[in-house]
């Protein structure tokens, strides 16, 4: 009892630490425990704890921060980290002399660089020059923020490093371990097919970064990518294996536990220090060290202690999702132990144990992912065994038969690779079936507390073996997780957010109730043929990266539609994409948006998937449920030109009316002006990212606009916006929001009275403004 209040209360002390407010949870806490128990000593531990924690993340927080200023720096620096090497991209954190980390990058320069780079180990000291810039926040909602990310490993800068020489072996002997799991990982590449070799080294030493895309995305989708994590099955696994061959070979009891205590930090740092290996490495040494000196440890007092001595190293810990999943199903399944003793057999016990690791890790995963698969029961029943008694046992081995003989352990691993290619195949078909997705909007922590609370309350009725309590915890679950899935539809609220998708085009307009939610372009990176060597095994994907956080995020599956102004690869990129994830039910385009062959490949990856294509002209009406679009242009395509056959939408939307421009250019503003000499708009989306081909002063004067929003790459190789186009706007007073300097700018209304703002939010900013 002593050790799980205390676990909970040094949560509340960081918590509250870094959220205020979470100080009032906390002395509802203490009144609950004084309530039940009347025990002073117990509320004494709690505070202590609380305030323990609260001034260790104060102090730690305090201290986080850098030395350094923005500049170029040459410097005798240790790779921290394994390098990785990606494409034409070396990416590692390197320590400074005064102990700072830095993120560090380099462009390698040519094939030959690239080999000589690979002998690149951590530990070895390096002379290297390069300039220091800050990591940038996460400019759009639901996305990975890299910033926050880098600040909880103490990092505050992004070193891009131009030059790197004179680099000397490694000394120290943390480092040789972390040069033998490289070495592990670049062996195994060389030897073992691409199906077997991203799985044995995430089984083998923690590493994912060879597991394909495809495979890795389906294993998280369908909430089984703990399997492709080295985690407490695996230490149990090895420490069970290791201790039982000791004591075969005559070592005592008391001699191997020792041994272990000793082997297990080695371990930790050879499989990468993850949040699940340090929990199970650590529980793993309480356990022995309690048979070394005859205590009996029980197991919730191991994992509680755990807990807690983690917290005290790393405070930041604690708001890691890997950190806060190990703990909460180890925990969950802990506490339900009693629960599994009274099933009788196997088959039992093996689905109450994905029901109640589902149960206990659900509230998590809608917080940091906002999704889970509703067939993760099942396939935890099917996957857990197999993994266990087939493919780590198999990893391990075939690994180490190769160390022995290259040629026995290539031909054991044929087998292996055989029985990977056909089980990935397998998790990327049933992945592949969006209806076993769940997504639900971004919680709000009310209900995703009231939902915790009542999943609490199930396991507990569970345990008691109380169907008829059971059956009411369990509807307030259900009704609690379905209120959770229509809350966003309760909004009244509607908006248009201009993505920053860097130098490209996407907007997202979303009506109140979820009654119209509407994409107009994707954005798209450029590509370039390039040599082999350069290319990476991890493209950077802004459907991927990007717009299907954002979406989801915002608990949307499926778009209503997906819009196309034009054909150009900076408004369509990602449109594949976004087809083959399945997320557009209706895809519009502008009349003529196939001008060349590539232009198809949209349109054909939009029937596969059984899409509705509608082709669009001047003069239409759009309906999307409660949206509505005017067709200004085209009338014909504009064979000289595909930005003057940009799509040309006008909506009224939270009592603004908005024309959206495409890429068009002056020759088609005229036609517009022509045609509808008495258009007006409140807000403009600037054609062609600012161009000084559009946004001519007389459509300006023809529109009369309040606000104009700008979407362009921050330091974009056209220099766009245009100098010219921004005095034009400045000289008619009007209001300019640019996604390369603001984020993303968003705007929110109820009825006809609506707020612009932009993500990340500024401390002081002077561009909200109320309609």
């Amino acid at each position: 009892m002593l050790l799980p209040l205390a676990a909970a209360s040094a949560t509340a002390g960081i918590t509250a630490a870094a959220y205020f407010s979470a100080v009032f949870l906390f002395f509802l806490f203490l009144l609950i425990i004084f309530i039940k128990t009347r025990h002073a000593f117990l509320i004494f531990v709690c505070f202590f704890s609380f305030i323990l924690f609260f001034a260790l993340y104060t102090v730690t927080d305090s201290r986080n921060v850098s030395s350094y200023q923005q500049g170029t720096y040459k410097s005798k620096a240790v790779i921290d980290s394994i390098p990785k090497i990606d494409g034409d991209r070396m990416s590692m954190v390197i320590k400074t002399p005064d102990s700072e980390k830095w993120a560090a990058s380099y462009r390698i320069q040519s094939a030959d660089e690239k080999d000589q780079l690979s002998y690149i180990e951590p530990g070895m000291s390096c002379e290297l020059t390069g300039a220091l810039g800050e990591p940038k926040h996460a400019t759009v909602p639901g996305t990975f923020d890299y910033n926050e990310y880098l600040y909880r490993q103490h990092i505050h800068w992004n070193y891009s490093v131009t030059s790197i020489h004179n680099c000397s072996e490694p000394v120290n002997f943390k480092d040789k371990l972390l040069s033998l799991r490289k070495y592990i990982v670049s062996f195994t590449n060389g030897l073992l097919p691409s199906d077997s070799a991203g799985i044995v080294q995430a089984l083998t030493v923690g590493d994912r970064f060879y597991v394909e895309d495809e495979v890795l995305n389906a294993y998280q989708k369908l909430g089984v990518v703990h399997l492709l994590a080295i985690s407490g099955l695996h230490v149990g696994i090895l420490t069970a294996g290791l201790f039982y061959i000791m004591i075969r070979l005559g070592i005592t009891r008391e001699k191997a536990s020792l041994l272990l205590l000793l082997f297990l930090p080695l371990y930790v740092i050879l499989t990468g220090a993850a949040p699940s290996v340090l929990r199970a490495a650590l529980m793993s040494g309480i356990y022995l060290a309690g048979s070394l000196v005859k205590w009996r440890v029980h197991s919730a007092g191991a994992i509680c202690l755990s807990y807690i001595v983690l917290l005290l190293f790393n405070p930041y810990h604690l708001f890691e999702a890997g950190f806060q999943l190990s703990f909460a199903v180890s925990f969950s399944l802990i506490l339900s132990s009693s629960i599994f003793q009274q099933l009788k057999t196997s088959l039992g016990q093996l689905t109450m144990v994905s029901i109640i690791a589902q149960l206990g890790s659900l509230p998590i995963l809608l917080y940091h992912f906002q999704q889970f698969s509703i067939i993760s029961i099942p396939m935890n029943m099917l996957m857990v065994p197999f993994y266990t008694f087939c493919v780590l046992p198999g990893a391990v081995a075939g690994v180490f038969l190769l160390s022995l003989s290259v040629s026995a352990g290539r031909f054991f691993f044929c087998w292996f690779d055989f029985l990977m290619s056909w089980t990935n195949r397998l998790i990327t078909r049933i992945a592949d079936i969006d209806v076993f997705t769940i997504i639900i909007a971004c919680p709000a922590p009310a209900l995703l507390f009231l939902f915790t609370v009542t999943i609490i309350l199930m396991l507990m009725t569970i345990e008691k073996r109380s169907f008829s309590q059971l059956a009411i915890t369990g509807g307030l679950c259900c009704a609690v997780l379905c209120l959770l899935l229509i809350y966003p539809s309760l909004s009244s609220e509607g908006e248009v957010d201009m993505i920053d998708i860097g130098q490209g085009d996407s907007m997202y307009v979303g009506a109140p109730h979820q009654q119209g939610r509407v994409l107009i372009d994707t954005g798209g990176t450029l590509s370039y043929s390039s040599e082999s060597w350069r290319e990476k095994q991890h493209p950077f994907s802004l459907g991927e990266k990007v717009l299907i956080p954002f979406l989801t995020a915002k608990g949307i599956k499926q778009l209503d539609a997906l819009i196309l102004t034009h054909a150009d690869q900076d408004h369509i990129g990602e449109a594949e994409t976004l087809l083959k994830h399945h997320k557009v039910k209706r895809l519009v385009i502008p009349k003529g948006f196939v001008s060349e062959p590539k232009d198809e490949k949209v349109l054909r990856a939009a029937r596969e998937e059984g899409v509705t294509i509608e082709e669009v002209k001047r003069g239409d009406v759009l309906q999307i449920k409660d949206l509505q679009f005017q067709v200004l242009s085209p009338e014909t395509p504009d064979p000289a030109s595909k930005n003057n056959s940009s799509l040309v939408l006008w909506m009224k939307m939270g009592g603004m009316s908005w024309i959206l421009t495409g890429d068009l250019e002056k020759e088609g503003e005229q036609e517009v002006m022509n045609v509808f000499p008495n258009i007006k708009a409140d807000v403009l989306k600037v054609g062609h990212h600012g161009s000084k081909g559009s946004t001519g002063e007389e459509f300006i004067k023809q529109l009369q606009p309040k606000t104009a929003i700008i979407s362009a790459g921050e330091n974009n190789r056209y220099h766009h916006p245009h100098q010219e186009v921004l005095q034009i706007l400045q000289r008619h007073s009007i209001r300019v929001l640019r996604t390369d300097q603001c984020g993303t700018i968003q705007y929110r209304y109820k009825n006809r009275v609506g707020t612009f703002s932009v993500y990340p939010p500024y401390d002081t900013s002077d561009i909200t403004e109320t309609n």
